[in-house]
């Protein structure tokens, strides 16, 4: 008697890592890497693929389901929905399997999870979907089947961006109206991208371009970034296992969060606030923004990291405090260069983060910009006579940037904006004081802003 083949690994893990994401609030990225122990490296590989690709995809795939599903989706029995957006993403976006194969693949997994009725319904919502027409797998087919239905019922560009794009819809009506839907689009575009991960090269063992052919030698496929001196970005290939990780020759920082150390003119000393595991200090010392960098943070486990990573990249002036900068532990020391990157609702990091659209809110969004605020001004406490903040989040919402600054500005007579003087591939995106990189394929979405401490609160 024929043995019944083994179900997939990589599949049964990504609806395991999908539920904890979508019910219980989990955070993506690390559950791929803890769910992701034990597989080889095509398997993490496509176990991420498909995690990441129904969080980017989940209205549009919801769409095609709901419309042929008998049971509401939020109904479903536990599991269901997530066999269900899984197999149907391999289906619509990848070639590595057979329609066929997807199919049956969810259909064994579902009478597993349910029983004979959970594996007949998944078998009839797939098997139905299957003969409507589609377009060739990994080409944008615009719209799903309902929203383009209404279309013709006076459906706003919003709606049917929203559904086209899994976003939230108050999103993308923000959007539209700040930037207009050219940009708005290539946002929400950028957004559905694949992620990669950015490198900032350790300038103290290697250059650029050295470390671009030792990963070549190593089938790590890497290109230079144009926006910041010391950034790579990796076209394929996984460098954390590289030996050139290991001996410091690099670390992982996004080529966003790399502009934001050069935003500051030269000083002495930098608190980078919030800091570990420590991205900013690195990029500020490596590109000899300041001669020394006080890495302050709260999180025990966080400077942890901060303090392995000083050694493996062989950093010397970098120092690791603990502590809250709200109530910071030198009382009557000022510094010249303070760095802020506040926690934020991260609406400019949807790329690599997608299951942040299905958390957001206004609400969500206003709690945080009354925290920054208050962060904005602890953090200007630490200022010198003349010295500088740049006040940095991963989020395009006014509320988190330009609504706390000035609500800061108002509660401090001492504090004035100052302008940024940006190296020339940065100053595109640099007005006054302000800094805003949107999301591309190739980074992340970041807006900061430049404050400066007067010589006399006169």
């Amino acid at each position: 008697m024929r043995r019944p083949r083994s179900l997939s690994a990589p599949r049964v893990r990504a609806v395991a890592v999908l539920r904890e994401v979508l019910e219980e609030g989990g955070r993506g990225t690390a559950l791929l890497a803890a769910r992701g122990e034990g597989l080889g490296k095509e398997d993490q590989g496509l176990l991420r693929e498909i995690v990441l690709g129904v969080l980017r995809q989940k209205a549009r795939l919801d769409g095609e389901l709901a419309a042929v599903s008998r049971v509401p989706l939020e109904r479903l029995a536990p599991n269901l929905r997530e066999i269900l957006e899984v197999a149907l993403y391999q289906v619509r976006f990848l070639d590595r399997v057979p329609a066929y194969a997807a199919v049956d693949e969810a259909v064994r997994h579902a009478r597993e999870s349910g029983g004979e009725g959970a594996g007949n319904l998944v078998n009839a919502i797939l098997r139905n979907l299957l003969r409507r027409p589609h377009l060739a797998k990994g080409e944008d087919r615009g719209l799903p089947a309902e929203a383009s239905a209404k279309a013709g019922e006076g459906a706003t560009t919003a709606t049917l961006l929203a559904s086209r794009f899994s976003h939230p819809l108050f999103l993308v009506e923000r959007w539209l109206e700040r930037f207009g839907e050219e940009t708005t689009r290539s946002i929400l575009a950028a957004d559905n991208a694949s992620s990669g991960l950015d490198l900032l090269v350790n300038p103290h063992h290697t250059s650029r371009a050295l470390l671009a052919g030792a990963l070549a030698e190593e089938g790590i496929s890497a290109e230079i970034s144009p926006l910041v001196p010391l950034g790579l970005t990796v076209n394929s290939g996984n460098p954390l296992r590289s030996s050139l990780f290991r001996e410091g020759h690099f670390s992982v920082q996004d080529i966003g969060s790399q502009a934001l150390p050069l935003l500051l003119p030269p000083g002495d000393t930098l608190v980078d606030l919030a800091a570990a595991p420590g991205g900013k200090s690195f990029a500020a010392l490596f590109s000899e923004r300041v001669r020394r960098a006080v890495a302050l943070d709260r999180s025990a486990a966080r400077l942890r990291l901060f303090t392995e990573n000083v050694r493996r990249l062989g950093v010397s002036r970098a120092l690791p405090v603990a502590g809250d900068f709200r109530s910071p532990p030198f009382p009557s020391e000022r510094f010249d260069r303070v760095l802020l990157d506040a926690p934020c609702s991260g609406t400019g990091t949807l790329r690599k983060h997608p299951e942040i659209r299905y958390r957001v809110s206004p609400q969500a969004i206003e709690r945080l910009a009354r925290a920054q605020e208050e962060a904005v001004l602890a953090a200007a406490g630490l200022l010198a006579p003349g010295g500088l903040l740049l006040y940095s989040t991963c989020s395009l919402e006014e509320e988190e940037n330009e609504r706390v600054v000035e609500r800061a500005l108002a509660r401090d007579a001492g504090l004035d904006t100052a302008p940024i003087a940006a190296p020339e591939a940065l100053c595109p995106f640099v007005s006054g004081n302000r800094f805003q990189l949107l999301p591309d394929a190739t980074h992340d979405g970041f807006t900061a802003h430049l404050l400066r401490r007067r010589a006399s609160r006169g």
